[in-house]
């Protein structure tokens, strides 16, 4: 790899990290908040989905700077978990499936089920982060 093109690389890194760790924290936020539950659980799925998006977009550009590739969030996932980057290969596909549901769909009993799964789950996405960035430091 040109020194140009690693520098490239290691910019677009810098963004997608400091994005995902924007839209993590507002996921945190609003899984803090103190509003009506129903508010609640709409803007935690919606923050979700934005969190997951910057996740699996941060992989891709990590992959990228060690000269690899991924082109979708399942296939960015797999190429983590055989990394070492993520240890659980399952829940993270979980958290696509209910990504996917939420993004296509709007169902009261499915938003609950997925609100339940982010407020359990979302430390994945702090560890995620922090694994990702002690590897381009």
């Amino acid at each position: 790899m040109s020194l140009e093109l690693g520098e490239f690389c290691m910019r677009e890194v810098e963004y997608q990290l400091k994005k995902f760790e924007k839209a993590l924290n507002r996921l945190k936020e609003a899984l803090n908040a103190d509003v009506d539950q129903s508010i609640l659980i709409d803007a935690v799925i919606q923050r979700f989905e934005f969190t997951y998006e910057m996740a699996w977009k941060a992989i891709k550009a990590v992959l990228k700077y060690f000269g690899e590739r991924c082109n979708s969030p399942r296939s960015c996932i797999k190429s983590a978990y055989e990394k070492g980057w993520i240890e659980d290969e399952e829940a993270w596909l979980t958290l696509l499936e209910a990504r996917n549901l939420t993004s296509h769909t709007y169902n009261e009993a499915i938003a609950k089920k997925v609100f339940e799964l982010i407020q359990e789950k979302v430390s994945l996405f702090d560890e995620l982060l922090n694994k990702l960035s002690d590897l381009t430091e």
